[in-house]
Order: structure tokens, then C-alpha cells, then sequence
């Protein structure tokens, strides 16, 4: 969850958090350069991939039985899906966003 909030505050122009994500080791976040739009939204839904596949993967090895874990993986699907109702929300407000916009009165 830490990377979807650090995605938020890029979002909103402050600076992120001091803790390293997945995105800053991958080098797509270059230090004091500007990200688009684009680029952040495209970081937040790969983030929001990331988290399904490892949330199915756990649940997977608990079915199987390779880990008895069942607690962080319970954890994981609820991340999982609080990510995808998020990314739900931006989809919808940004639509929203278009849509007025396309109304306005030149």
C-alpha cells in the first residue's frame, strides 16, 4: 500500500516517502524530475497489477498447500482489492472530469 500512497503524493506534488518502492528501483522515478500524467498513471496501474499477481500467488500456495500462511494471504487480497477499487474510483472520476469538461461553453 505504501507504493499506491506514494504514487498519490507524486499525484498531488509533494515529495514521497522516504521508503523505497518498487517503482524507484525499477529507475523509473529519476530523482527531482517530473513525472506525466501519463507516466504516474501508467506506474499506478502496473502497482495495482503487481499487487493482484501477488495476492493470487499467495492464495495459490496456500490452496496447494506450500504455505500455511493464510493470514497474509488474506492480507494480501484485501490490499489487492482496495487497490482495484481505488483505480476503479480514478477511472470514474476522471471520466467524470471528461465529461464536464466536453459540456463546457467555449
Amino acid at each position: 500500500m505504501t507504493q499506491i500512497h506514494d504514487l498519490i503524493q507524486s499525484i498531488q506534488g509533494t515529495q514521497p516517502g522516504s521508503q523505497a518502492t518498487d517503482l524507484s528501483q525499477k529507475g523509473k522515478v529519476a530523482s527531482g524530475a517530473q513525472k506525466s500524467f501519463g507516466d504516474t498513471m501508467t506506474d499506478f496501474l502496473d502497482v495495482v497489477n503487481s499487487n493482484s499477481k501477488a495476492a493470487a500467488h499467495q492464495v495459490t500456495d496456500v490452496v496447494q498447500g506450500n504455505s500455511d500462511n493464510l493470514t497474509q494471504a488474506m492480507i494480501s487480497m484485501e490490499e489487492s482489492k482496495l487497490s482495484f477499487q481505488l483505480m476503479i474510483e480514478i477511472r470514474t472520476k476522471l471520466l467524470d472530469s471528461y465529461q464536464e469538461i466536453s459540456r463546457m461553453q467555449v
